[in-house]
C-alpha cells in the first residue's frame, strides 16, 4: 500500500494515497498518526528502528492546515527518523523517477561500512547541492547502536555492547 504523510493541526498523519480526505476532520478516522506508529515501534523489542519519510510535499493543501511540510516527531529511544526536508518546508519531486532525496539516499546507503549517521549527513549534502540549497534533509535521532545498511552491523552491535559493558564495569 502506498502512503502519503500530511500535517494537520501540528500532527503528521499516514494515509493511503486513495484516501478520500476533504477536510482536517476526516483525518482521524482515515489515517494513522505518525506519533502513534512510532509509539508502536517503540514497544517492539529491537535495538534499532529506522523511519525514512520522503513525503513533505504539501500535496493535500485542504488537510495541511498547520503550515507547510511536516512536523518533527521525536525519535523514541534507539530510533532515527529521516525527513526529506527541514520541518515546515516542502520537498521537491525532482525530474527523474525518484525525488532528489530518494535518489541520494539509494546511492549513499549502498556504500559498504558507512554508519547510518554519516549516510544521512551525505544525503543532506547531496540533496542540498541537487536543489541549489532549496532543500535540506533533517533527522531526529536517539540511536544507541551502530548501524550500516551494508557492512559490519553485527560486528558494530557487538562493539557497542562491549563498550556499554566496559562502561558499566568501570562505574561499579
Amino acid at each position: 500500500t502506498l502512503l502519503i504523510v500530511v500535517q494537520g493541526a501540528g500532527e503528521n498523519y499516514l494515509l493511503p494515497v486513495d484516501a478520500n480526505i476533504s477536510s482536517p476532520s476526516d483525518l482521524p478516522g482515515n489515517s494513522l498518526r505518525l506519533v502513534d506508529m512510532m509509539g508502536t515501534l517503540e514497544t517492539i523489542p529491537s535495538r534499532m528502528r529506522i523511519v525514512v519519510l520522503d513525503a513533505c510535499r504539501n500535496n493535500r493543501p485542504e488537510v495541511n492546515d498547520a503550515g507547510r511540510g511536516l512536523a518533527i516527531v521525536d525519535a523514541p529511544n534507539g530510533s532515527i527518523v529521516g525527513y526529506s526536508t527541514a520541518p515546515g518546508t516542502e520537498a521537491f519531486d525532482g525530474d527523474g523517477a525518484n525525488s532528489p532525496y530518494t535518489t541520494a539516499f539509494l546511492r549513499v546507503a549502498g556504500e559498504q561500512n558507512l554508519p547510518i549517521e554519516r549516510i544521512f549527513k551525505q544525503v543532506r549534502v547531496a540533496v542540498n547541492e541537487a536543489t541549489d540549497g532549496k532543500q535540506t534533509p533533517w533527522e531526529s535521532s536517539s540511536l544507541t547502536s551502530d548501524f550500516y545498511f551494508f557492512g559490519d552491523t553485527v560486528m558494530a552491535a557487538a562493539r557497542n555492547i562491549d563498550r556499554v559493558a566496559s562502561a558499566n564495569a568501570s562505574a561499579s
